[in-house]
């Protein structure tokens, strides 16, 4: 079924988008002013523009401007390099984010400056006066060790089978009993003797019913209910499962094994991770139940809250003693564990055996 957008007539904002039979449905059951798009072309929020029949997603910027494709456009090109970039509203610029780095000047400790390499064109490396600021460590290694903390949120037992052809150890034999009669007898009969002569390419072909010389035989199958020298029984099995044997009952049955089999069970854990800094922010005291005040009746060994001691007369009041409640708080760090792995690192190696990677950057303005 198609899409279709609503759209509102004062300022063509997309209001909401459904799929419907047509667009008559739509304004017929739900009002408004409806345009058919297509899946994923637009969405709320997004600018309908009538004089190109097409959608836009809204204004990043005051300054950017509509293409012919409907797309906006900074009024100051991106930067045609490597590096990441983010828009700075405010100074009209693009600004970096991320820079590819040379190690010529050495590992990198966040703080550090960076410049213009001049062994390499485009790249960064480590040098004053900066234009570029360093976020993170860099040691040009082609993985880093991460830091995470893992806890553990279920344990699955699921079962799991095992077959075997032969008798192995703590394996269960699946078997089932069976035993055959004959239900008829089966076998060749010669029905006549044929021969064949070839006259001036034409082949005659005599038939006798005893044998002769020359003459061939040739066989029909029969069956017999009674056995007939000759003839093969054709056998009927019944089989009957283990469960339902009893050697008192199926006395003539033999057993045959189909195969072996063992169940063992397994645990499938699922593990819930965090990151260091989502671990930090567990050491909150998580308040589970926040503290009150009570009134306790010695006398009576019983406690009621502020709104049934408000209730109380002077001299009711008088047999209970207050007592603060402090809040039950939980840290939930102790849930979790400490875990590393090692992570591997986009790297580029460049002519003269200089190393470069891309690593974030506090910048100033290109």
């Amino acid at each position: 079924m198609p899409y279709f957008a609503e759209i509102d007539p004062q300022t063509n904002e997309v209001l909401r988008m459904i799929v419907a039979k047509s667009k008559h449905w739509c304004e017929y059951r739900l009002g408004g002013t409806w345009l058919e798009t297509e899946k994923g072309k637009c969405g709320k929020g997004y600018i309908y523009h009538p004089d190109r029949e097409n959608f836009s997603s809204p204004r990043p910027y005051a300054l950017w401007t509509l293409d012919d494709k409907c797309q906006w456009q900074c009024p100051v090109a991106r930067p045609d390099d490597e590096h990441e970039y983010s828009w700075d509203e405010d100074a009209q610029a693009w600004k970096h984010t991320h820079v590819w780095v040379t190690d010529e000047g050495g590992p990198l400790e966040a703080g550090d400056g960076l410049i213009l390499s001049s062994n390499v064109e485009g790249y960064f490396t480590k040098g004053e006066p900066a234009v570029v600021t360093v976020c993170e460590c860099c040691d040009f290694a082609n993985c880093t060790t991460e830091t995470y903390y893992s806890n553990i949120v279920s344990v699955t037992r699921s079962n799991v089978l095992t077959t075997s052809e032969t008798e192995q150890p703590g394996y269960v034999e699946n078997a089932y009993w069976t035993w055959n009669t004959v239900s008829h007898y089966v076998g060749n009969a010669v029905a006549y003797y044929t021969n064949v002569v070839v006259y001036d390419g034409v082949s005659v072909y005599t038939n006798v019913e005893t044998a002769q010389e020359g003459f061939t035989p040739v066989y029909t199958s029969n069956t017999s209910p009674v056995e007939i020298e000759g003839y093969a029984p054709v056998l009927v099995y019944s089989n009957v499962s283990s469960d339902r044997y009893d050697a008192n009952v199926y006395s003539e049955y033999t057993k045959v094994v189909t195969h072996y089999s063992n169940i063992s069970v397994v645990e499938e854990v699922t593990y819930s991770n965090i990151t260091a800094a989502e671990y930090a922010n567990l050491n909150t005291e998580y308040i589970v139940t926040p503290g009150y005040t009570a009134f306790v009746n010695e006398a009576s060994n019983t406690s009621i809250r502020v709104e049934q001691y408000a209730a109380l007369t002077p001299e009711q009041r008088a047999e209970y003693t207050v007592q603060p409640v402090a809040p039950v708080t939980s840290n939930l760090q102790y849930h979790y564990t400490l875990q590393t792995r090692e992570v591997p690192r986009y790297m580029k190696e460049l002519d003269g055996g200089i190393t470069a990677m891309c690593v974030q950057c506090d910048h100033l303005l290109t």
